[in-house]
């Protein structure tokens, strides 16, 4: 990569956090009520699988969607109206777990729901034949779902161009990998003749060599791949838990060797890099989230006369 990438792309990872982060405030201060779930500590994903996706394509997300969202280009102010309970992206009646966009953009919050969800757009693409790709996304936990299973079996009989992309951070909500889940996650696809990929969830650079290989098997063969990247969640696992299941020296140590805002910034400056023009992106990253938020903020809340628009119900 070059330094020019280098640099783009530890803005972008600010950005990412700087999202977050601003909306963990919120939720702290009031201004955001109910369930939240955040992606601290796992941007480098999100940023690595953007660097792939092309319009045409579509991601499914989980109950940690807004990084995957903005990879794919959904508007980040109407998002953030949708979580601040505004008119934004879906009317105010999705919220943050029910994200949906028409761009290719869909979340759920059912553990391992997401994969037949997205088995649907990568039917599509296949039909199409326009080269779209689909990434399902999926956490360590999903994949003990029988119905990511399930979708494997089907994306390989179908060959459909899907990338399984499991990010784990090594907990299904408090309970360790170690006490849940036998094994080597890469390996599940292999009975489905899915090849499976292990990589750094925290390195750019890492991620993106196994993506690339993973999105051209899907776009030019028309065939799935699984991808396993490894990375740590910084905040427990949803806004207002204790996280007493972790150690706090696990903890430490993961925020001094595993957070890909300090790694990027690392391999930045490495490749010569003066600290002042990553100091100057982080700022320009930290103004754009804040333009982000003014302006939804200044959307109106929902018309209580449109309750029922855009609700569907079998008679």
């Amino acid at each position: 990569m070059t330094s020019a990438n280098l640099a783009s792309l530890y803005e972008t990872l600010v950005t990412y956090r700087k999202f977050e982060e601003t909306i963990a405030a919120a939720v702290t201060s009031g201004e955001i009520h109910g369930e939240m779930h955040l992606g601290i500590g796992q941007e480098a994903i999100a940023v690595a699988m953007g660097l792939h996706l092309r319009p045409g394509d579509a991601v499914v997300s989980t109950h940690r969607p807004h990084l995957h969202a903005l990879a794919l280009g959904v508007d980040p102010v109407l998002m953030l109206a949708e979580i601040l309970e505004r008119d934004g992206l879906n009317r105010g009646k999705g919220g943050h777990m029910h994200l949906f966009d028409p761009v290719g953009f869909m979340c759920t919050g059912i553990v391992g729901a997401g994969a037949p969800l997205a088995l649907g757009y990568a039917l599509k693409q296949a039909l199409d034949g326009a080269g779209g790709v689909t990434v399902a996304v999926v956490g360590d936990g999903a994949m003990n779902q029988g119905a990511v299973f399930e979708s494997m079996n089907l994306a390989a009989v179908r060959r459909l161009p899907v990338v399984f992309l499991c990010e784990d951070n090594a907990y299904s909500i408090s309970v360790r990998k170690q006490e849940s889940t036998a094994g080597e996650l890469a390996r599940r696809g292999g009975a489905f003749g899915i090849p499976g990929s292990a990589c750094d969830g925290t390195d750019i650079a890492a991620l993106d060599g196994v993506l690339h290989d993973a999105f051209g098997r899907a776009r030019t063969r028309r065939l799935p791949s699984l991808v396993v990247a490894h990375a740590y969640r910084f905040r427990g696992h949803y806004e207002g838990d204790l996280d007493l299941y972790r150690p706090a020296e696990e903890k430490e140590e993961a925020a001094r060797s595993r957070d890909p805002v300090a790694i990027q910034r690392a391999r930045a400056e490495e490749s010569g890099i003066e600290p002042a023009i990553l100091d100057e992106a982080a700022a320009r990253a930290a103004s754009t989230v804040a333009d982000w938020f003014r302006a939804a903020r200044e959307l109106p809340a929902p018309r209580p006369a449109d309750a029922r628009s855009g609700v569907y119900a079998g008679a």
